[in-house]
């Protein structure tokens, strides 16, 4: 491609009101165009960028046996309300819409739901499986945070694949061959040894899922890693070994009430009754589709919701409401706690372990304007029968499984994979007849790559200051070739430009009349792996400049020489 065919032009400067570096640098070097927040046009060099990635993730997914297909985005409601996720509180992400003809239709943020019902007409015998397809497909999501660039975008490309089996233990021994596969996508787009595999929650798909994360300090998660055993927790579900409690062997000592409703809060309580924070309690009344639950932490650590949404075993939580609250314990909001709660079927107790040594301590009295301080187990509130990990990961915390020090990274998550068990073809009456008649379940697995997002995250991870560092196999072109001088110059670069692209090296030609530091510039800004210069100079000897983008160094080399430099 000559530089003068591509419509496109760079830019010195940054876009005014783009905050993410991987958009500034993209639209600078004239890959993307901003549309709106969280939605950019792909220009032909950014274009190929993710056709490149594409055909690495697609070779990938062809060596497990998936097939490829494409599906609509426009998605029926009926459909999802099969398995209750068209519901606001389930999945607060959908771009909803209506047909002229008033059908309520949404633009597709995942395809589970839909995949399952269409392979309603192609499942029905244990001969019909294993199955595995993907699809590459511009999403929709309701995105409330876009500022990340086409790191987090309102619409982006994404692969996704899932697959349906006629066992658990077929679809964990294929859910197992996807994982190293995408390892292997990620170790050949340059970002595998920052890439890990990360135990996390599955949010609105399932109760638990397997993440790729990537380091990043552009990124919006953090991963929790166990240093010995080169595993990493997301955040939201990081187990948490305890941190001994310092009064746990005080004597116990008499119950007392604070009666004053300015005091709300831990904080406040804290400072009030001068006491440790270790000492005091964090109380937390949720609505969902299991009724009330109270849930309580020591006031050091903080409530993970989605830990709690798991061990509480719900489609749903959010924080209830001051009404509701007042309705459950006959107090105001702020005075919820342990001590005098009316237990019965309408709330449900869920305890960390934290608290489980807790003595001489602080909570809530449900009564408008009291805490007790003072209480202890078994005197003064019943002790629970169990007790739960649903506190959040801190800095420092300890891993269970090892005793040591977890070690935080902020990353990016580039992947995730899903194993439903037959809950969801169960829901939507999926079934497939064994050898002998039987009606029998279908285990489906799920499995996403962002495409644009990975993209995004290598422009952000790999850049330096003068521009994109693109991995080879994914780069726009191989080689940036600059000529630099008078005709002979460009002659003998039209001759070069021609070779190269006889011998299927892709190549960008700069053979624009402009300066040649302009040239240079442009050739760093745009992260082409190979910089070739040919000059009046240089054609006396013989030689050609090389200069490889990701180390910056600089070579004389023949002609010869230069296309096994390339080559390798």
């Amino acid at each position: 491609m000559r530089r003068t065919e591509l419509f496109t032009k760079t830019n010195k400067t940054s876009p005014s009101g783009e905050v993410s570096k991987n958009a500034q640098l993209l639209i600078r070097a004239g890959f993307i165009a901003k549309e709106m927040a969280g939605v950019y046009a792909f220009l032909p060099l950014g274009l190929k960028v993710v056709e490149n990635i594409k055909s690495i993730v697609r070779e990938e997914m062809n060596k497990i046996g998936s097939k490829e297909l494409l599906m609509t985005n426009l998605q029926r409601k009926e459909v999802w309300e099969k398995t209750n996720r068209w519901n606001d509180d389930i999945v607060d992400i959908w771009f909803k819409t209506k047909l002229k003809d008033d059908t309520e239709v949404g633009l597709g943020w995942s395809h589970e739901e839909p995949i399952v019902n269409m392979m309603r007409q192609f499942i029905r015998s244990y001969k019909d499986l294993p199955v595995s397809v993907y699809q590459f497909q511009n999403k929709m999501r309701n995105e409330l945070r876009a500022k990340s660039g086409i790191m987090r975008g309102r619409e982006f490309v994404m692969k996704d694949m899932y697959s349906f089996h006629a066992t658990k233990e077929d679809l964990e021994e294929y859910y197992h061959k996807v994982m190293e596969a995408y390892k292997q996508c990620y170790r050949r787009l340059g970002v595998g040894d920052d890439t890990y595999v990360t135990f996390a929650s599955g949010g609105a798909f399932t109760k638990f899922s397997h993440e790729f994360q990537t380091v990043c300090d552009a990124g919006e998660d953090d991963i929790y890693i166990v240093p010995s055993m080169n595993i990493a927790y997301n955040a939201e579900i990081a187990p948490v070994k305890v941190s001994a409690n310092p009064a746990a062997n005080e004597s116990l000592k008499q119950l007392e009430i604070l009666d004053d409703e300015s005091v709300i809060g831990a904080e406040s309580l804290i400072k009030t009754l001068d006491i440790p924070i270790t000492s005091s309690t964090k109380s937390m009344f949720y609505d969902t589709d299991r009724g009330l639950i109270l849930a309580v932490v020591r006031a050091d650590y903080t409530i993970n919701e989605d830990k709690l949404k798991t061990v509480a075993d719900v489609e749903w939580l959010k924080l209830a409401s001051a009404d509701s609250v007042e309705d459950a314990t006959g107090a105001k909001l702020g005075f919820s706690g342990l001590y005098n709660l009316p237990m019965g079927p309408d709330i449900r107790l869920i305890v960390d372990d934290s608290c489980r040594d807790m003595v001489n301590f602080e909570t809530g009295a449900n009564k408008t304007g009291q805490h007790a301080y003072n209480v202890n187990w078994e005197r003064d509130v019943p002790m629970p029968d169990q007790f739960f990990d649903i506190k959040l990961v801190r800095d420092g915390d300890i891993s269970p499984e090892t005793g040591e020090p977890y070690i935080r990274k902020r990353t990016a998550e580039v992947g995730n994979i899903f194993n439903f068990g037959s809950q969801k073809t169960d829901e939507m009456e999926l079934y497939y007849t064994d050898s002998k008649g039987e009606q029998k379940s279908i285990f489906l697995g799920s499995y996403g790559i962002g495409i644009t997002r990975i993209m995004g995250v290598i422009a952000e991870k790999l850049s330096d200051e003068k521009g994109l560092v693109w991995p080879v196999d994914i780069a726009p072109a191989k080689v940036y070739l600059v000529s630099i001088g008078s005709g002979d110059a460009i002659k003998e670069a039209d001759r070069l430009y021609e070779l190269m692209k006889i011998k299927g090296i892709e190549v960008i030609y700069d053979d624009r009349n402009v300066r040649p530091g302009e040239k240079f510039t442009d050739g760093e800004l745009m992260g082409i792996p190979h910089m070739v210069t040919v000059s009046d100079r240089l054609i006396k000897t013989g030689n050609f400049e090389h200069k490889l983008r990701s180390t910056g160094e600089v070579s004389l080399l023949t002609q010869d020489e230069l296309f096994d430099t390339i080559s390798q």
